[in-house]
């Protein structure tokens, strides 16, 4: 039986101080986006999130804080015992900032809160309706398509979608201390904030933050949070209506509509089909009734919340200490991988754990030389001849210290097994998003995961060696997106397909193309079907068109608000766009992809195979020293996003020695000390004492652009 909390209560508590942090607990350590995403979207999901473990005692037991906050409470005025929070800090933490203003409205300042990762809010991302209608493949959480929730019971019922799905509908926003965004907690709440929430670029938002009313704005909170919800459920019956009008004039849209919008009602369908303004009508009616489905979904994911409470009495305290090493003592929950042993376990007495260990670190490697391009060929000839190169090692796939696979490695094996198991033949139209989802994984039969599990392996290999020897890869954590490798790997499963030369040619265009345009900034998973689709019919028919990658290659280095000129160059005037930091390690990999000369020795070959591969450091070109003012400190420049000398044009990969030997150097005496073909090499040949970091930069930019444009330009040749 599942332990469930409402967590409206839990609030409530915070909000009077009933639940309060112990001064000895440990930092608020969960500051990832990514990581406060995740906790989220179990909520969501209606996930178990764990446990908390609370003791009850006098409240001048401890010296206290309340949760998020940094000041420290005055508990000799309350009178009562209260609870303290003894394990659960950061879950609690997030999920308090997450639904509701309770930590945002107790803070003085933005100083107050225990870490600046929660200057963030959280919505969720409601698509508009022509982006669901034209794009099937695309989930539909909470029914927009047909404006009809999908659930009978919100409050209760639970989804049908997991975690994974609805992580990308979430959302976040930073603010800062002076910013007038209408969702900063420093601004009134007003309309301003609908405003915002309904012209979204990317569909909806509804804020989370308002999902709990709580302390002296409650009524104006949950008023905001009514009508934002109502107007996206206008908003939506508005693109339905319009949508209709535009297909009443054609017989066949129109027929199609129909029979598509009511799928699940042949009633409601013909009414319609006989009276048109009886559509109206019925979306009126789901236009009003959405709202308060959504609303109760919502709340529904916080009073019933799988949150099991461990709560210890004042006289048990020695028991709370060991049911708080016992809940810290190695428990790790079964994840998808431990389940997926478990079924191979029934047709193999061999330790499935153990036998990807053993297939990653197998000397056995057959990997084609003449797919390698110049000068990498030359520098791994040797390796690959004599069979001392093993790509899943190099690449930091098994940590043979601590015997533990890497979790990005295990995370594609799943995939890739899942993807081929599903499509053995190849056929690009019966890839499908659902065969990486976890339902689908967890169908495979034993047998078949027994089977192509060295296939899986040996395929994972081989795009790691395709990442390392065309894309300047040195370490599996370092892609981009790991679902990157997952294409890769799974075309790989087809042996003749990596001894093509032909086939790393289209997969390396694909890869510079997909890296700088942003293909996988958002709808990752839908980018990777579709990707994997495209890449499979070209590898299969030559005479297949290449537009969709030419397409992408226009937007290299041109992707509005991810990687366009006036982004990298700073020019942006919205304080939340900076350029991402990967696009700092792409612009570092496509350099060393091919490799260079050091920047300071010419003697030294910087490559991804090079004996100091793996202690080299992203090096600031333009140092921060040189643009910093009086009495203003290199860390805090670091540290600043939007400065210009931590533009991702600004990086390249240099040794620790070099890094260390230069660092002290004034600005004069390190230019002399650059190597006339690292200039050249590296795109820096602007750069000179007198010149602006932005002019060296622009310069460094046109440069590259040039030469990713002409190296997909290349590879395209002839395909």
């Amino acid at each position: 039986m599942e332990n469930k909390t409402d967590f409206n209560d839990l609030v409530k508590k915070i909000d009077s101080k009933e639940i309060l942090l112990p001064d000895f607990q440990r930092d608020f350590v969960w500051k990832d986006d990514e990581q406060q995403k995740s906790i989220t979207a179990s909520v969501l999901a209606k996930m178990p999130i764990g446990s908390i473990l609370l003791l009850q005692s006098e409240p001048t037991e401890y010296a206290c804080k309340k949760i998020g906050l940094n000041q420290e409470i005055n508990t000799a005025e309350i009178k009562n015992k209260i609870y303290f929070l003894l394990d659960g800090q950061q879950r609690i933490t997030v999920l308090t900032n997450v639904f509701s203003n309770e930590i945002q409205d107790n803070k003085k300042r933005i100083s107050d809160l225990v870490s600046p990762s929660l200057k963030r809010r959280f919505f969720l991302l409601i698509p508009r309706w022509k982006d669901l209608w034209n794009n099937p493949e695309k989930d539909d959480l909470f029914g927009v398509r047909r404006l009809k929730f999908p659930y009978s019971d919100p409050d209760s019922d639970i989804p049908d979608f997991l975690t994974g799905d609805i992580k990308s509908f979430i959302v976040s926003m930073q603010f800062s201390q002076k910013d007038e965004k209408p969702y900063n907690p420093s601004v009134q709440l007003s309309t301003d904030l609908d405003t915002f929430c309904l012209s979204y670029s990317e569909g909806y938002l509804i804020p989370l933050f308002l999902t709990i009313g709580i302390g002296k704005n409650q009524s104006l909170e949950q008023l905001r949070f009514t009508e934002i919800i109502k107007s996206i459920a206008h908003n939506i019956n508005n693109e339905i209506m319009n949508y209709y009008q535009s297909v009443l004039t054609n017989d066949n849209l129109h027929k199609g509509f129909i029979e598509k919008f009511f799928i699940d009602d042949e009633e409601e369908k013909n009414e319609v089909i006989n009276n048109h303004e009886l559509l109206g009508k019925n979306l009126k009616n789901r236009e009003t009734l959405w709202p308060f489905n959504m609303m109760d979904y919502l709340k529904g994911c916080l009073k019933g919340m799988v949150l099991n409470q461990v709560i210890v009495s004042e006289k048990e305290r020695k028991r709370a200490i060991d049911i708080y090493e016992n809940m810290n003592r190695g428990g790790v929950t079964l994840n998808t991988f431990d389940l997926i042993m478990a079924k191979v376990a029934i047709v193999s007495k061999d330790r499935f754990y153990d036998r990807i260990i053993s297939l990653i670190t197998s000397p056995k490697k057959d990997y084609p030389l003449d797919v390698v391009p110049s000068p990498i060929d030359e520098i791994i000839r040797n390796d690959i001849e004599k069979g001392s190169l093993n790509c899943s090692l190099s690449c930091d796939c098994y940590n043979d210290n601590k015997k533990e696979i890497s979790p990005q490695y295990l995370d594609a094996f799943l995939d890739v097994l899942s993807l081929y198991c599903n499509n053995s033949g190849y056929n690009p139209e019966t890839y499908n998003i659902n065969d990486i989802k976890k339902n689908s994984i967890l169908k495979l039969k034993p047998e078949e995961i027994n089977e192509n599990t060295e296939k899986t392996c040996f395929a994972l290999d081989r795009a790691l060696f395709f990442f390392q020897t065309r894309c300047g890869i040195r370490s599996i954590k370092e892609l981009n997106n790991s679902l990157m490798l997952v294409i890769v790997a799974t075309i790989f499963t087809n042996e003749e397909w990596f001894k093509s030369k032909r086939v790393h040619r289209i997969l390396e265009a694909w890869y510079w193309a997909a890296l700088f345009s942003g293909e996988f900034d958002k709808d990752q998973n839908a980018a990777m079907i579709r990707d994997l689709q495209n890449l499979v019919k070209i590898i299969i028919d030559s005479s297949q068109g290449i537009k969709w990658l030419r397409g992408m290659q226009s937007l290299v280095l041109n992707q509005t608000n991810f990687s366009d000129k006036s982004l990298l160059l700073m020019q942006k005037t919205d304080e939340d766009r900076y350029p991402k930091r990967n696009l700092r390690a792409s612009i570092c990999q496509f350099l060393l992809s091919r490799s260079y000369t050091d920047m300071f020795d010419n003697e030294k070959i910087i490559s991804a195979f090079g004996k100091e591969a793996n202690s080299l450091e992203a090096h600031h070109i333009i140092p921060l020293g040189t643009v910093k003012t009086y009495g203003e400190s290199t860390r805090k420049l670091r540290d600043d996003p939007g400065n210009i000398c931590n533009s991702p044009l600004n990086f390249v990969l240099i040794t620790k020695e070099a890094n260390n030997a230069i660092s002290d150097d004034p600005l004069d005496v390190y230019i002399q000390k650059i190597s006339p073909a690292a200039k050249s090499s590296l795109h820096i040949s602007e750069y000179n004492a007198g010149a602006s970091p932005e002019k060296v930069l622009e310069s460094r930019y046109t440069a590259l652009l040039g030469d990713i444009q002409k190296r997909i330009n290349d590879l395209l040749l002839g395909i």
